[in-house]
């Protein structure tokens, strides 16, 4: 696991080797035992107190890690092959933690926590390769109850500007390694986030939440509204869509219509003067999104399903992108890459549910923010192990392990038998490690899930170390 730990933050800068080092150490720590406890983890009290104390270090600071985690991922993504830039945002809830200062509130407002916005680097054919942004802070409690007052603030005078810096982050560390494309929900439907990226290097695609009205057309009265247009615009194809699961709904396939249009945005006209009023105001905060204000042209991507079964709620995707549109295959590539837009979502959900954040007993908020980082390599790298699988199966099982453990893995599973002289393949070696953590692997169960492979990998380190322990001792010294 050392390894593997140097490749997900050895990159990491803070000017000191010493803390450098222990962040590698924490991280492969962490790797062995993602679900356990700090202290269980670490199983001896020196190093759970060494890995308190980094926690507490201040010289440890989280953009230090994120720009080191992030460098590490963009050298583990293949060169010259298209990469996504999947953007989302989560809320950490610490309300049950009393103890801990400085976190701010949440959705809820009776609740506290962190806001924890990850940019995920995934190739085209699927595969997570790491995190490569991340943004933690803390929302001012005197700030709640302000939304009505968003119009009035320019885009660095909201949360929203979140969007803006992980473009920017992303596009620097990214630099001529890959195309770009990013790729975001509905919360990033933002004028100025379009602005901005028709700036800078990539494409990108977006889910519009806004049913925006578009430039006027010389001649025409009324302008148009962008729902109307797409609707109105001939069907290009019919395919299906495969759907994934959510917490409450099952996966399953829809079969949809897909229509393209190219529009123009204007840029929204509320509230100019209000913004010149802010800028006067704030003249200490430096500018990250784009101060012309023009009309965009973009393409318009309308996925619809006319027939959902019975109970299901009709897919309806409306995406905004600056990719080209015009053939058919365009238009699917567009589908495909928003469609690979949950991974984000899965990553979150290890984080939380397999790495356990939510549960970290520390006493600041600062505290957390550099576990959650830290976990963020960990739980970057079970979603990277889960879905090489997938993406690539027939690959050597020493991608994702040591050789020390599929060895062990196949004696646990076969003892009868011989090892080979080669290392079983990727799907292989997972769906064993799996079947350790309670996948049962019959003919219509389909691949293992995250939850599955986390707890097996967790229980495969443990026979890793009793087996080290035991030919280490069974072994002869030399005379």
């Amino acid at each position: 696991m050392g390894e593997r730990a140097e490749q997900l933050v050895g990159a990491v800068e803070l000017g000191d080797v010493r803390l450098e080092r222990r962040v590698v150490e924490v991280v492969e720590t962490f790797l062995t035992r993602p679900e356990a406890t700090i202290p269980t983890a670490n199983s001896a009290w020196a190093a759970t107190q060494a890995t308190y104390r980094l926690l507490a270090n201040d010289a440890v600071r989280v953009e230090a890690l994120v720009e080191g985690m992030g460098q590490a991922t963009v050298q583990r993504c293949p060169s010259g092959e298209v990469l996504l830039a999947v953007q989302d945002t989560t809320s950490v809830d610490y309300t049950h933690h009393r103890g801990a200062a400085q976190l701010g509130p949440l959705e809820d407002p009776t609740h506290r926590g962190i806001l924890l916005h990850t940019t995920l680097a995934v190739t085209a054919a699927g595969q997570p390769m790491g995190v490569v942004d991340q943004q933690v802070w803390e929302r001012d409690p005197e700030q709640t109850g302000h939304r009505h007052q968003r119009h009035a603030l320019p885009i660095e005078g909201k949360e929203s500007v979140k969007w803006l810096h992980a473009m920017h982050a992303t596009i620097q560390r990214v630099g001529t390694r890959c195309p770009l494309v990013t790729v975001a929900d509905r919360e990033a439907d933002i004028f100025d986030l379009f602005a901005l990226a028709a700036e800078l290097p990539g494409d990108w695609v977006i889910r519009a939440r806004h049913d925006r009205v578009l430039a006027a057309e010389p001649g025409v009265a009324e302008p148009a509204h962008l729902l109307t247009t797409l609707a109105a615009a001939p069907c290009l194809l019919q395919t299906t869509v495969a759907v994934s699961r959510q917490a409450n709904r099952a996966a399953r396939e829809a079969q949809v219509e897909v229509r393209v249009a190219e529009v123009a945005l204007p840029p929204p006209a509320h509230a100019v003067q209000a913004h010149a009023r802010w800028w006067a105001a704030h003249p200490e905060v430096a500018p990250v999104g784009p101060r012309t204000r023009a009309a965009l042209t973009v393409g318009v991507v309308l996925v619809s399903e006319p027939h959902p079964p019975s109970g299901e709620r009709a897919l309806h995707w409306l995406l905004v992108t600056s990719l080209p549109l015009t053939t058919v295959d365009e238009a699917l590539t567009c589908v495909h890459y928003y469609r690979l837009r949950w991974l984000v979502e899965r990553f979150h959900y290890v984080l939380k549910s397999g790495c356990h954040v939510e549960q970290l007993q520390l006493e600041t908020a600062a505290r957390l923010e550099r576990a959650l980082v830290i976990y963020s390599a960990v739980a970057a790298w079970m979603l990277h192990a889960t879905y090489q699988a997938r993406v690539a199966p027939e690959a050597p099982a020493t991608v994702i392990m040591e050789d020390d453990a599929w060895r062990v893995l196949l004696t646990v599973h076969y003892p009868h038998r011989s090892l080979p002289p080669q290392p079983p393949t990727v799907r292989e070696a997972l769906r064993l490690v799996a079947r350790l953590g309670g996948f049962l692997a019959r003919n219509g169960d389909g691949e293992p899930g995250v939850k599955t492979v986390w707890r097996g990998f967790t229980r495969l380190t443990d026979m890793l170390i009793a087996w080290r322990i035991f030919t280490s001792v069974s072994t002869p010294s030399p005379p």
